[in-house]
């Protein structure tokens, strides 16, 4: 089988909006991969309405951008790398981190039912993040589809390392429930949060937490080639992915407003 093709574009982001440090991604990760595909996704991220930084602390980000080259040499294991580039308030745009994960399919998500995958990831900080510590995280992949539903729940637990780590061990999450309401369409509903210590997290309104839709519109998907990601071969149709999305701050140490844009283009 010739390998496909996943290419995201960069988003239109509102270049004014200033945003606190942060992943750019927003990242919806997938349980199934398929053999001898080679995909490549850019993300971005722009935040408004960041709370006050504590003194010594970085300067507020402008933007900030990811790009994801991921292989699958199998039909249960890939491995991704993942530069991180941003640019600060009056900065330039600079390398910042690179990110290196491994997946691993323990249960294939057929067309409705349940999918399960585990991931590793290795985050080494670069230049204008030169002070803060690398991180590894870890956790699981779950997907349950049911006709146009598909339920995405992607936790993870993570460990920092270097001169600069604290101690303990930290939680991040990630989970979207997208509906497909027409041939071209579907809308979703997504929520990411972090906790920066488990042992020591402190009130709720210490904690990261982020809420939102996102509308995406699909052109050249057929509702079998989405929610069914077995089919491959010449069946499968050149697709554009091209997606919208908001995400509101749930309490004070949160921004107010993230906003997130994407394309996808898939042959």
């Amino acid at each position: 089988m010739l390998p496909r093709l996943v290419f995201v574009v960069p988003a239109l982001l509102a270049g004014s909006l200033i945003c606190a440090p942060a992943h750019a991604e927003f990242e919806i990760p997938q349980v199934n991969v398929d053999a001898n595909t080679i995909e490549a996704e850019y993300r971005g991220a722009a935040h408004s309405g960041v709370p006050e930084a504590e003194p010594g602390e970085e300067k507020p980000l402008r933007q900030s951008h990811e790009l994801e080259f991921q292989l699958a040499p199998t039909d249960w294991w890939m491995y991704r790398l993942t530069p991180g580039l941003t640019q600060v308030s009056g900065g330039d745009l600079e390398f910042r981190d690179l990110s290196i994960e491994t997946q691993f399919v323990l249960h294939r998500r057929p067309g409705d039912g349940y999918g399960l995958a585990f991931m590793f990831g290795y985050i080494s900080h670069f230049q204008s993040a030169r002070e803060e510590p690398d991180e590894f995280e870890y956790g699981p992949i779950f997907e349950y589809a049911s006709g146009p539903w598909l339920l995405t729940l992607n936790p993870m637990l993570n460990l920092e390392r270097g001169n600069f780590a604290k101690d303990g061990t930290g939680f991040e999450y990630a989970s979207q429930l997208e509906y497909r309401f027409a041939e071209h369409w579907s809308i979703a509903a997504l929520a990411f949060g972090e906790i920066e210590e488990l042992a020591h997290s402190g009130p709720l309104d210490d904690q990261t937490h982020q809420a939102g839709p996102t509308l995406y519109y699909l052109i050249g998907e057929s509702e079998e080639e989405l929610y069914e990601p077995e089919l491959e071969g010449p069946g499968r149709k050149t697709a554009w992915r091209i997606g919208l999305g908001l995400l509101f701050g749930l309490t004070p140490a949160t921004t107010d407003l993230s906003v997130k844009a994407m394309a996808a283009l898939e042959y």
